[in-house]
C-alpha cells in the first residue's frame, strides 16, 4: 500500500482530521524515529495511531521503544536485557503443549515487556539479563495491564549482541537498579540482592473468607539489606527461594512497616526472578559482588 493510499485510509475514515495534519503527524514519526522509520512505515504508524488495521510495516534497522503504538507488525526492535522471568507452559485448544516467557527490555527512550513464545525461550535464560538483544519480526498489541507489549513468535528471530550494535549506544545495566541501602521515599524500585534470610509462610484468611499467604525473606547488597514480603501467588512463584540465591524483582512496592523501616511488596503486578548466580555483566560491578 502507499503513502497516498494510506493517508487517503484515513482520511476517509476520520472526517474530522485533514491532509495536512496528517503529513504533519508522518513527518513527526520520521523525525522521532531519527532514521528508523521509513516513509511509509511512519504513515502506517499514524494510520495505527487513528485504530486502522495495518500489516507489514516494514521497519528498517528497528525503532525506538517510545514510538511504538498497537497495531504495528513485523517490527524490529534492540535493547538491553533488563529482566527475564521463568518459562511458563500452557495447554493449546488443540491439546499440544506451548510456552512462553517473558523479559523487558530498555534502549535508553523508554522500556518494554517482550514476550517470547515457542522455542525461542530456550535463548533467553537469566544469562542474558545486561546483553543488548535484537528482536525483529515481532508485532506490538496492548497488554493486559493496557500497557504496549512486542511479541514475538516462531516466524521471529533473536540475536543476543548483534553485529553493528554498539553497547556504548545504550545505558549501562546497573543504572536501572537501586542499591537497597539508598531506598527512600520512591514508591517503586528494581533491586537485584543476596538472599540472606528466609522465614516460614503465613497463611490469613481475608474479610471474605477467602484464604492467603504471606511469606517475609530478608535480600542485601554491599549497601544494606531489607525485607521483601511476597503476597498470595508470589509466594509459590518463589517457593524455592533459599539463602545463597540471587533475586531479581523489577517494579518492587516500597512500603514503610509499623517502625517506619522500609520493606519491599511483591504481588501478582511485579515481576521477579531468582538467580542461582549472578548475570554475566554484574560480575564486575562490586556492589553485588
Amino acid at each position: 500500500m502507499s503513502v497516498e493510499e494510506i493517508i487517503e485510509r484515513i482520511l476517509s475514515s476520520r472526517k474530522d482530521v485533514t491532509r495536512n495534519m496528517i503529513l504533519r503527524l508522518i513527518n513527526k514519526k520520521i523525525q522521532e524515529s531519527k532514521g528508523f522509520l521509513t516513509l511509509e512505515g511512519a504513515a502506517r504508524a499514524v494510520a495505527a495511531e487513528f485504530g486502522l488495521e495495518i500489516t507489514g510495516i516494514p521497519l528498517m534497522k528497528g525503532t525506538s521503544i517510545r514510538n511504538l503504538v498497537s497495531g504495528l507488525s513485523d517490527v524490529t526492535i534492540v535493547g538491553r536485557i533488563l529482566h527475564v522471568n521463568p518459562i511458563r507452559t500452557f495447554v493449546r485448544s488443540n491439546g499440544e503443549e506451548g510456552k512462553m516467557r517473558s523479559l523487558y527490555i530498555t534502549d535508553g527512550t523508554s522500556m518494554l515487556r517482550v514476550v517470547v513464545w515457542g522455542d525461542l525461550v530456550n535463548d533467553l535464560d537469566f544469562k542474558v539479563i545486561g546483553k543488548i538483544v535484537r528482536f525483529s519480526h515481532g508485532y506490538v498489541r496492548e497488554g493486559y495491564d493496557g500497557k504496549l507489549e512486542f511479541n514475538i513468535g516462531s516466524k521471529g528471530k533473536v540475536e543476543i549482541s548483534p553485529r553493528g550494535i554498539s553497547e556504548d549506544d545504550f545505558p549501562p545495566l546497573e543504572r536501572f537498579f537501586k542499591k537497597i541501602g539508598r531506598i527512600e521515599s520512591e514508591t517503586k524500585v528494581n533491586i537485584f540482592g543476596l538472599v540472606v534470610n528466609v522465614f516460614p509462610v503465613n497463611t490469613f484468611i481475608r474479610k471474605d473468607k477467602s484464604s492467603g499467604k504471606v511469606r517475609r525473606i530478608e535480600v542485601g547488597d554491599r549497601t544494606g539489606k531489607v525485607t521483601v514480603v511476597l503476597w498470595n501467588n508470589k509466594v509459590d512463584e518463589l517457593a524455592s527461594v533459599e539463602t545463597g540465591k540471587y533475586l531479581e524483582i523489577l517494579g518492587a512496592k516500597v512500603r514503610k512497616d509499623i517502625n517506619g523501616r522500609v520493606e519491599l511488596h511483591v504481588d501478582g503486578s511485579v515481576d521477579a526472578a531468582l538467580l542461582p548466580t549472578l548475570p554475566p555483566d554484574l560480575r564486575n560491578v562490586s556492589l553485588y559482588a
